[in-house]
């Protein structure tokens, strides 16, 4: 849920991914000596291998030829720019309140200048396929009810997020992914390495409350369907490394946002109910349904944890599974990172 104008703080989320994931698949002893820069491009370039790698426990960025994702509105890049300048409307009536930018995507966005991960990776095999481009109107998901037929393939490319996506969406993304992985001309599927990054739970937090589907988003639910898209992934795609980043607290959005003027409510109607209705668990504002998120960020992450070790010790030559803890603060962003659905959702609760 918190993205944010050009996205800034999340941009700390995909260094963290990058250094955390091929630091542990190579089994890194401890931190690494580095020099900040102010772009990827003025990252030192890897000296080339003298051997492939031996597999997904041996491989560095520049081994990683196709890069994939699944996920929800964080990884679609849904409403990323914040607030909007007026133009096309205003507030929830503005088309950029409903556009995806995926082509900023903290994971998978290829736009030129944009910090993600999927560029990272690119900085190192210019040959990388996947990454998403550009914008477009939003591809929704709720519940069993998703729009994805009406997918922008070739803006997407390898970013199977749904808007809106639960964890019981993972299939329809992965139905998504596997197909167009496949079709793809500059991929082998069969000898590249792939590197898949999930993040979802946020929206599993939100439907806790009050929403008609909230036996889908309990932690044994979450659970089972991360478990069978890990299981899917490695059955039916070779040489993978599954990069699970985990649940962050959405919860603190609520008391970053409240009474700030930043935070404006459509057309000046605080009560409007579309004002509060994309976070179920905020629209009584009661503290104990939020504390309900939180234990459940807390569970899902431990689910993560569980399924990790599961995993680790199916570990083979095509496949491995890694998990990113959540490192980031939401309560410490500066609110302008705050998207503008966000944002007016809170402030008015009273």
């Amino acid at each position: 849920m918190a993205c944010g104008n050009k996205i800034f703080a999340l941009g700390i989320l995909a260094f963290t991914a990058i250094l955390h994931t091929f630091a542990v698949a190579q089994q890194s002893p401890g931190p690494v000596d580095g020099t900040y820069v102010k772009k990827i491009s003025e990252c030192a370039q890897l000296q080339p291998r003298s051997s492939p790698p031996a597999g997904p426990h041996d491989l560095r960025p520049d081994d990683i030829k196709v890069i994939a994702a699944l996920g929800d509105s964080i990884m679609a890049g849904f409403a990323l720019e914040g607030i909007n300048d007026g133009k096309g409307g205003s507030g929830l009536l503005n088309v950029s309140s409903f556009t995806e930018y995926r082509g900023q995507s903290w994971g998978m966005g290829g736009d030129d200048g944009a910090i993600t991960l999927a560029n990272m990776v690119s900085h190192y095999n210019t040959s990388l396929e996947g990454r998403s481009q550009g914008s477009h109107i939003a591809t929704i998901c709720y519940a069993d009810l998703c729009l994805d037929q009406f997918r922008y393939k070739n803006k997407d490319v390898l970013n199977g997020a749904l808007s809106g996506g639960i964890a019981m969406n993972l299939k329809d993304e992965l139905d998504y992914l596997i197909l167009r992985m496949k079709e793809l001309p500059g991929i082998n599927f069969e000898t590249d390495w792939k590197m898949i990054t999930i993040q979802i739970g946020s929206n599993d937090q939100c439907a806790s409350c009050n929403n008609p589907f909230s036996d889908e988003v309990t932690t044994e639910k979450f659970g089972g369907y991360m478990d069978e898209a890990i299981q899917r992934i490695k059955d039916e795609i070779p040489r993978v490394l599954v990069n699970v980043v985990g649940s962050f607290n959405v919860s603190v959005v609520y008391d970053l946002t409240f009474g700030q003027e930043y935070c404006r409510p459509i057309l000046n109607q605080p009560n409007f109910l579309i004002n509060r209705a994309e976070c179920p668990c905020f629209l009584d504002g009661k503290k104990e349904n939020r504390d309900q998120m939180d234990r459940l960020a807390v569970s899902y992450n431990d689910k993560i944890l569980e399924i990790y070790n599961k995993y680790k010790g199916q570990e083979n030559d095509n496949f491995a599974m890694r998990f990113t803890p959540p490192l980031i603060d939401i309560g410490s962003f500066p609110l302008e990172v705050m998207r503008y659905t966000d944002s007016k959702i809170i402030v008015i609760i009273t």
